[in-house]
């Protein structure tokens, strides 16, 4: 219970993050769509977003890990394997 409550706070964190980037409430951002059909973000402003993860949960994500980030829910699970309990 208490992994799946940490979960939800990674989740809603990220939504946090990414709404200050796109003009989306939390409620439509549909973590399982692609990035630029989800949030029609580009590739400066999806760049952006993972700077403020990044700054937001004090890590840091290389280079070959990004190629593998295709949804929110990518980086969700990401992030759970690496700042979660």
């Amino acid at each position: 219970v208490l992994w799946r409550l940490f979960d939800m706070d990674i989740k809603k964190e990220l939504l946090e993050i990414i709404s200050e980037f796109v003009e989306l409430p939390d409620e439509e951002i549909d973590t399982s769509k692609a990035f630029k059909s989800a949030l029609g973000a580009d590739s400066f402003v999806f760049l952006s977003m993972l700077g403020s993860i990044e700054e937001r949960f004090n890590i840091r994500i290389p280079n070959e890990d990004l190629l593998t980030f295709k949804t929110m829910d990518d980086i969700i699970g990401y992030l759970e394997k690496k700042v979660g309990p």
